[in-house]
Formats: structure tokens, sequence, C-alpha cells
């Protein structure tokens, strides 16, 4: 059996400023680059075969943080793992958009359904983690795989590999630079 460890980017600004970040390629802050120096220490000793991470930079340098420890190993960058697009509601607040009723009651009533104007619903990212989730398990049976990815693209791809229903992704929480294990 494949087993993951996942890791959501370090910190960037508009996670500080709770901005929707989406496709935006917003690089880590100071803090996030301590985070990400954390997080390959903390992984440096683990057994990892292959790291896996979204193309945006401020995952593709938390993925080379860890890399730097595990410099023989694949790390295959993706745009798959990329976090959900929210269109252009990207550098927008969480908070503006959650007192606008139209767009609270519309999240709340259908929640795997729900995209911004010109963004993803929740079941267009479970599509594409699904795509990718098969090739890694076909690639790395019995490995350990690393990905590195953003805070709700890894909510539904750990749902997936646990083989639960897409509306229990809220259960999972990824602070960032914190690995998680899931067998």
């Amino acid at each position: 059996m494949t087993k993951f460890i996942l890791l959501r980017h370090g910190q960037t600004d508009w996670n500080i400023q709770r901005l929707y970040q989406g496709h935006s390629d917003i690089p880590l802050n100071d803090t996030g680059m301590n985070q990400i120096l954390r997080a390959g220490e903390l992984l440096m000793d683990k057994e990892i075969d292959a790291i896996y991470s979204s193309d945006l930079i401020r995952a593709r340098q938390t993925a080379e943080a860890v890399h730097h420890h595990h410099p023989n190993i694949p790390l295959v960058v993706d745009p798959r793992l990329r976090e959900r697009g929210f269109g252009e509601y990207e550098g927008r607040s969480y908070a503006k958009d959650l007192m606008n009723p139209g767009i609270r009651d519309d999240m709340n009533q259908n929640p795997l359904t729900f995209r911004f104007n010109g963004g993803e619903s929740i079941q267009d990212v479970a599509v594409r983690a699904k795509k990718v989730l098969d090739e890694i398990l076909k690639r790395y049976p019995d490995k350990t795989v690393l990905i590195v990815s953003h805070g709700s693209f890894l909510t539904v791809i750990s749902v997936l590999i646990n083989n639960e229903d897409l509306s229990t992704r809220n259960k999972y929480y990824f602070p960032n630079a914190e690995p998680v294990y899931l067998n």
C-alpha cells in the first residue's frame, strides 16, 4: 500500500491577509521560508521515494526545501496539484465574501459544486486530484510519496486517499509547512 506524506506550502503574505490565492503565483514570505527549512529538517530522515509538487512557486519552494535533503529521488512538478482556482475572486478577502449573503448561501447550499466566476468547484478539483492520485498509485505501489500542494487541494486528495465521501473534506486541515501522514 502506498503511503503518503502531505505538506501544504509555507506561509505567504496572502495567507496572513486571508486572501484567496488559487492559481495566483504568490511567493513565500520570511515566515514561510523559515517554515519550509524546518519542514525539510523534519522530513530529512524519513524514507521518501518521490516528491510531487504543484507548479506554483509557494509549493515549489516548499518541495525544494525537502528535496534538498533527498536529492536522489524524483521531484515531479505537476500543475494538476495546484490550489482550487478561485477565478475573479483571487486576491479578494474571504471575510468580505462570507459577509455577502448571496455568495455565503450559495457556498453553503452547494459546497461541492459552487464555483466563483472563472473558478473551479470542489468537484472540479477532485477530478484532477483523482487523475494524479491514480498515476502516483500505479507508479509508486508500496512506496512513500510526498505531495506538496495547497490547503483545498490537500483536503480533497485526503478524502480520495482514504476512500471517503467528498463532503467530509472539511475534517482535514493543513497548517502551513506541517507534514501530515496518511497510510
